[in-house]
């Protein structure tokens, strides 16, 4: 059916006004001016919206303190976890061989006893030449005996018994560690000298028993022996006691709080969209202070324990292992909300956004159109999904964060792999989505009709 002339010449009219109206938005410079996001007025806003986002920088990195004093020092099962694999550590592995083999040798009295021995043999009357040469051997045989004992102390230690044993010793440990932190006794752990150890004891008692399993008959006068492993030590104990327990009675709440404060500093601020940008990157940088803070204390650590009883390659590898989760809760704090600032940004009305979204769309649309002349045309399945992106955009992102908060202790590759997911997964849904054909439809001009001019 043709138009009419009437009709061609309202036509004619809308679009003079619609080129008008585009006048109108052209700026000084020539281009067309972008809309402005709406700015809420009232001096107070910034203000209150900046004190805010201090407050989420104070707290998200105590909150991912308070989780790990909570979740690893005081839950026995996560510590065990945590601290299992210094089994397999080489500096932590080569620590206990030393300091168990210094035990069992210093008890045993291996010099006295060679000198002893030799004394005895001297006394039969040997040949000066024998006696002298016994006398020699002494420091070798002494040695030997030495070594002998450390071979069997590493072959042990190297072994699968040696975790089980490891793990029996840290259960003691843990509880040792937390009647520390708490400044409480309990039945089976005093507090002294403001140390946590690992009691040897078990694990000495069973080289003892290869030891005479070998011929090694001496290691039968060994008397039970209850050593010590040091793996932390502070002079200021106290601090980290209120630490510790104020930490650990918050850690539910703090994580709230923080989430409350971001949430207010986003509803009070004059334009919503920045203010999430700003308070996400605020949380990145915590975060990122957070991991600074740990490394420096690490070297406050290591100060603290002294190299005769933990050399400085355990203690270590001991300290990157217990504050392993969290600089783990850090890279995934770090990813979730950097991911949350680059969706806040990408979204917004004007400038460098708008300019990024409308290169995507053209390279999503190229790919479209080539696929369509390829013969790869979704049909109404994608007529479906473009009817229904935004839904699907919405339940994509919602199963992620789902996902993520269910997930126990995410970790940052954790977080990064279900963003790279989720972008796939979109990805995919707008190549394949098309409009609804009555959309496209142009309308055809009968035979005859004179064409565009």
């Amino acid at each position: 059916m043709s138009e009419t002339p009437d009709e061609k010449q309202q036509d004619v009219a809308e679009l003079q006004q619609e080129v008008a109206r585009l006048k109108q938005q052209l700026g000084d410079g020539g281009t067309v001016a972008l809309p402005q996001e709406r700015r809420r007025q009232g001096w107070w806003r910034p203000v209150v919206a900046t004190i805010l986002i201090i407050l989420v920088v104070i707290l998200a990195p105590l909150s991912v303190v308070a989780r790990w004093a909570h979740d690893t020092v005081s839950d026995t099962d996560r510590y065990l976890e945590t601290v299992g694999p210094l089994a397999s550590d080489p500096a932590v592995q080569q620590a206990v061989i030393d300091r168990i083999t210094t035990e069992i040798v210093t008890r045993l009295q291996v010099d006295e006893v060679t000198d002893q021995a030799i004394d005895a043999l001297t006394a039969r009357g040997l040949p000066p030449l024998a006696s002298s040469s016994l006398q020699a051997l002494s420091n070798p045989l002494s040695d030997a005996i030495e070594g002998f004992v450390e071979k069997q102390v590493t072959s042990f230690v190297k072994s699968d018994e040696f975790e089980t044993a490891w793990i029996e010793a840290n259960r003691q440990a843990q509880t040792q560690l937390v009647a520390v932190l708490t400044g409480k006794d309990t039945d089976v752990v005093e507090i002294s000298n403001n140390a946590v150890s690992v009691n040897l004891a078990t694990i000495i008692d069973t080289v003892k028993q290869r030891l005479v399993a070998r011929g090694f008959t001496l290691a039968e006068r060994l008397p039970p022996v209850n050593a010590q492993f040091t793996i932390f030590q502070s002079d200021d104990i106290t601090k980290a006691q209120n630490a510790f327990r104020l930490l650990s009675a918050l850690n539910t709440w703090l994580p709230i709080l923080a989430l409350l404060c971001l949430i207010g500093a986003v509803a009070v601020g004059r334009n919503r969209r920045r203010t999430l940008v700003a308070g996400s990157l605020a949380v990145v940088l915590s975060m990122l202070l957070l991991g600074i803070a740990l490394n420096a204390f690490r070297v406050v650590y290591l100060d603290a324990i002294p190299t005769d009883q933990l050399p400085v390659e355990a203690a270590g590898a001991i300290y990157d292992t217990l504050v392993g989760f969290i600089r783990l809760n850090i890279r995934a704090v770090a990813v979730l909300f950097l991911a949350i600032a680059f969706i806040a940004w990408v979204t917004g009305p004007v400038g460098a956004p708008v300019a990024l979204r409308r290169g995507t769309t053209r390279a999503i649309g190229a790919v479209r159109s080539s696929g369509d002349r390829a013969g790869l045309n979704t049909g109404r399945f994608g007529e479906a999904l473009g009817l229904y992106k935004t839904p699907i955009r919405v339940g994509v992102l919602g199963l992620a964060l789902v996902v993520y908060v269910l997930r126990d202790h995410p970790t940052g590759g954790f977080a990064l792999g279900i963003l790279i997911v989720v972008a796939v997964v979109l990805l995919i849904v707008e190549l394949l989505a098309r409009p609804p054909a009555a959309a496209v439809a142009e309308p055809s001009s009968p035979p005859g009709a004179p064409g565009p001019s």
